[in-house]
């Protein structure tokens, strides 16, 4: 079941947007949502070998499908094999091509747990299989996989392993290619030898490459991607497709296809060469390309450097990644700047690694192992400067590796960044309008600068709000907007917590001069948001397994404020919560002693907040004071849109007393507080407000259950 949020706004903007709401919405009331269903299907369903050679690979595949609008879980795959020692099971997937291991003749399991399938995606399983002796599979043979398809039979999947023995059986070998260190602009070829082992004629439909362009399949010299008619008989045997294998007669049964590499630039390459044919059981084989992996190999980015506009005696500096693009680690020796350089360029000592410096291997499907160096330019005069930087490494290709460097020095002004108010002093939840037209630049067109940039420095923790070019609505400031236009000089921000902000704005002139070489084209703005309630409880929290908290698909934690009359947690009217995010206390009819449910979010890390004006003195028969109770309810760990099992939680309450901070969860238990799964409570504190508000204050309360308690 998935709910209906109702947002109470901050002071001024809260009753407001509360009336807009009911007026729209009449009411705030819960919606129904089902989950979605997950399913999968494997196409073929069993992993097919023909008749296999001993000594030789044969490969099977089977494409793992979601057909359905949930995410397909597999938690575990199993190899259940009589000869582990014969196979190796590899995947790919479509954001990662692969193929990679999963499992080698070792057993041991290299797949990265949980594999998550999305809807309309697929994940390919592919089985290699090298017979010893006879080429014999066991008929218990089978691959089993742990899924979260709950259909009949899909808990636990099971692909069995056989072997066909007539028809067609299409054979390729090498089942790999490994070019090795090829240089760019250079050619290298290997030989494919496509075979027909089997009893009758098969048909090759196209041969294509997968990945990389710079592999190109030939078939006498020609690109058969471009001349299909090369496959109409391509063992050149007078009939049609490629004839049974004929040890007699080698040329019958099988042709040669030369797989060329040719490569504009230096780096690992991969691709797969990719057979179609009629055979059933192999309908389509897959050779996998490798290039330029498995030797020691050095990039850069960007290959040169340029310093478009510097300041005459300014020194500007730029970055410069130095990468590993090999399949083994690289070692760099040196790196300077040539004694041909002019001296104005220079390398920041600061920014270089102790040599030798050592970079691991490039791991495929990952960003390369990088060390990012400084390069500074100082120019003395206004002209054009030119230089380059030497890199030393073992790359056997490229082991002195120049870079370029180019610079322009000018006589420029600084531009002068000025906001129109430097400080603002709100309540939490307000929006703030963000003025930097005060800006200028001596010499520059209309004197302006050309470019405004708002950055956050410095906010509270949790806070996740970002200066955006307005809102989509404004009684609604939370719900954001359009990202803001560096070419406008204001910008929106909503201070979605409380604390104290810092946002620099950073202008740059019409000549790229700015805050990197200009101190005057910083200006600092300061926001500090003080509860004007006198009692105010924030809730953050951070989900590790949701790679992106600020989306539409996160956890759903929930902040409770209990009233001290109350005898359980969700006691109506009297638990402040999304279901109930104003009760009536106090005085009957009278807002400015009921707590509000200011911000109440159901997809991410928060924040919500919780505020009380005018807080009950509320006495015991010893005239002590009863405790309000602050609690967080893990209501929602699975994603709206794709089922996907988020897992644990972290969360960090703070607590405000009469604007002032009183209490943080984070200092009193020394860090954040782990809800472990959906449905799971978390009685954080107390607040006991006697008759003196300044004798307010806070007790840790920190209770754990799996459900929420009775008090």
């Amino acid at each position: 079941m998935e709910r209906m949020r109702c947002l109470i706004k901050a002071p001024g903007v809260r009753l407001l947007g509360l009336m807009l709401l009911l007026s729209v919405l009449g009411g705030c009331e819960d919606s129904v949502q089902e989950i979605k269903s997950v399913n999968i299907e494997a196409i073929p369903n069993s992993f097919r070998f023909s008749k296999v050679t001993v000594g030789y690979d044969d490969k099977a595949e089977v494409s793992l499908l979601n057909p359905s609008e949930g995410t397909v879980i597999i938690r575990k795959i199993h190899m259940n094999i009589n000869s582990f020692e014969e196979f190796q099971l590899d995947w790919s997937s479509q954001s990662q091509a692969g193929p990679f291991v999963g499992y080698d003749a070792s057993k041991k399991d290299r797949f990265l747990y949980p594999i998550k399938i999305k809807p309309g995606e697929t994940f390919k399983l592919i089985l290699t299989y090298t017979p010893r002796e006879g080429g014999l599979i066991d008929p218990a043979d089978h691959i089993m996989l742990e899924t979260n398809v709950e259909e009949e039979g899909k808990l636990n999947f099971r692909l069995p392993i056989v072997i066909s023995d007539t028809g067609p059986e299409i054979r390729v070998n090498p089942s790999s290619i490994n070019f090795g260190r090829v240089q760019k602009n250079t050619r290298e070829k290997r030989d494919v030898v496509i075979s027909n082992l089997g009893e009758a004629v098969v048909h090759i439909r196209q041969i294509s490459i997968n990945g990389s362009l710079d592999f190109s399949p030939l078939v006498d010299n020609r690109d058969v991607r471009i001349d299909e008619g090369l496959l109409d008989d391509p063992d050149k045997d007078g009939r049609p497709g490629l004839a049974p294998f004929n040890p007699d007669n080698p040329t019958i049964g099988q042709f040669i296809v030369q797989v060329e590499y040719a490569p504009p630039e230096e780096g690992p390459d991969r691709g797969s060469l990719v057979i179609l044919s009629d055979d059933p059981n192999s309908p389509e084989l897959i050779v996998d390309l490798s290039a330029n992996g498995e030797t020691p190999c050095l990039t850069v980015t960007p290959r040169a450097l340029e310093f478009e506009t510097s300041l005459v005696n300014r020194t500007d500096s730029r970055p410069l990644s130095i990468e590993s693009c090999g399949g083994t680690q690289l070692t760099i020796s040196d790196i300077y700047i040539a004694d041909s350089s002019d001296p104005a360029f220079g390398v920041v000592e600061e920014s270089l690694p102790a040599m030798p410096s050592v970079l691991p291997a490039l791991t495929p499907g990952e960003l390369p192992p990088a060390r990012q160096i400084q390069v500074s330019f100082s120019p003395r005069e206004q002209h054009i400067y030119n230089g380059t930087l030497i890199i030393e490494s073992d790359d056997p290709v490229t082991p002195k590796r120049e870079v370029s460097l180019l610079g322009r020095g000018v006589q420029n002004a600084c531009p002068r960044a000025a906001a129109t108010q430097d400080e603002f002093f709100v309540n939490p939840l307000d929006p703030v309008i963000l003025d930097g037209s005060a800006s200028v630049d001596p010499d520059g067109p209309g004197n302006v600068p050309e470019r405004y940039e708002w950055v956050v420095t410095a906010r509270p923790m949790g806070s996740t709000s970002q200066p955006i070019e307005n809102f989509i609505d404004p009684l609604q400031p939370q719900d954001g907007g359009p990202d803001d236009d560096v070419y406008t000089p204001t910008a929106m921000f909503f201070t979605d917590l409380a604390g104290t902000y810092t946002i620099e704005l950073r202008v740059t002139d019409n000549l790229g001069a700015g805050a990197a070489a200009c101190t005057s084209a910083i200006a600092v703005v300061t926001i500090i948001a003080k509860p004007d309630e006198a009692i105010h409880v924030q809730l953050v929290w951070d989900t590790p397994m949701d790679v992106n908290q600020t989306d539409e698909d996160g956890t759903d934690l929930d902040l409770h404020f209990l009233h001290p009359r109350a005898n359980n947690w969700f006691d109506p009217g009297l638990d402040c919560y999304f279901r109930d995010y104003e009760p009536d206390w106090g005085q009957q009819g009278n807002p400015n002693d009921n707590p509000t449910l200011d911000i109440d979010d159901f997809n991410g890390a928060g924040p919500e907040n919780v505020s009380l004006a005018q807080p009950e003195i509320i006495l015991d028969e010893f005239d002590e004071a009863l405790p309000y109770t602050i609690g967080v309810h893990y209501n929602k760990s699975v994603a709206r849109t794709t089922g996907e099992e988020f897992g644990a939680s972290h969360a960090s309450v703070r607590v405000f007393l009469n604007g002032e901070i009183a209490w943080d969860s984070q200092e009193a238990l020394g860090g954040l507080k782990e809800l472990e799964r959906e449905g799971h409570f978390w009685e954080a504190a107390q607040i006991f407000w006697p008759g003196d508000p300044e004798a307010a204050y806070v007790e840790t309360r920190d209770r754990y259950f799996e459900s929420p308690p009775g008090l």
